[in-house]
């Protein structure tokens, strides 16, 4: 287990300063636990006679500028003391130093959201169903810009999201909701000849859930809403 906790703080209101609270009292003998224990107590001991109080985080929106499992990421999400919020940000200088911590009154708010496919990757998925045969490219056209039409309609709060996407972390995966996907479909009875329609179906079907082609991306654009 970490030392530190990284759930719990003791923030320094008056600075805006912030530190990891201890879970436990560090090894006998273990430098690196002993040296992180001196580095709390340091903290504690600068902040002595300003405003102190202890937070912790709760499950919010949240956001960081890289993946998170780079070391370099930065992040900002929301913390409490049970009376008020406060926004934290996290940062490192590099991959040698702690990280530091800087926390503010204020709340972070999902500002807009986008909601996309990938185009390519649906052109080649229908390309694929229906090999040997080929479809008119035309048609493969019209289809995705119904789709994309069907998409614009989506509202966030109509999706359920299933997991965030590894290599964004302003991204999380969501499958298409029923009525929009009812909706495709019948798009594409407008589009596509009976034995093709037959193929589509099967290809969306196929590719409906968070793991399939027809799975939307959802890029949430975050604002940080300061108070006093």
């Amino acid at each position: 287990m970490h030392l530190f906790s990284h759930t719990h703080f003791v923030a320094c209101l008056t600075c805006g300063a912030l530190h990891p609270c201890l879970r436990r009292s560090p090894t006998q003998g273990d430098s690196s636990e002993q040296e992180a224990t001196e580095s709390y107590q340091q903290f504690r001991s600068t902040h002595a006679g300003h405003l102190t109080s202890e937070v912790h985080r709760h499950d919010s929106e949240s956001f960081a500028d890289r993946p998170l499992w780079d070391p370099m990421a930065s992040s900002a999400y929301e913390v409490t003391d049970g009376r008020r919020t406060y926004v934290v940000i996290s940062t490192r200088t590099s991959i040698e130093e702690p990280r530091t911590y800087r926390i503010m009154p204020g709340s972070i708010e999902v500002h807009t959201s986008d909601i996309s496919v990938d185009d390519r990757d649906i052109r080649r998925g229908l390309d694929y169903a229906f090999y040997p045969h080929a479809v008119r490219g035309t048609k493969v056209d019209r289809f995705v810009t119904a789709l994309r039409e069907v998409i614009s309609h989506v509202e966030p709060d109509e999706l359920a999201i299933a997991f965030d996407a590894a290599d964004d972390p302003q991204v999380s995966i969501a499958p298409m909701p029923e009525v929009r996907y009812a909706e495709l479909l019948s798009r594409c009875a407008q589009i596509f000849d009976g034995w093709e329609l037959s193929r589509v179906s099967s290809f969306l079907q196929s590719n409906r859930g968070e793991d399939g082609l027809l799975a939307l991306r959802v890029r949430r654009h975050y604002l940080t809403a300061l108070t006093i």
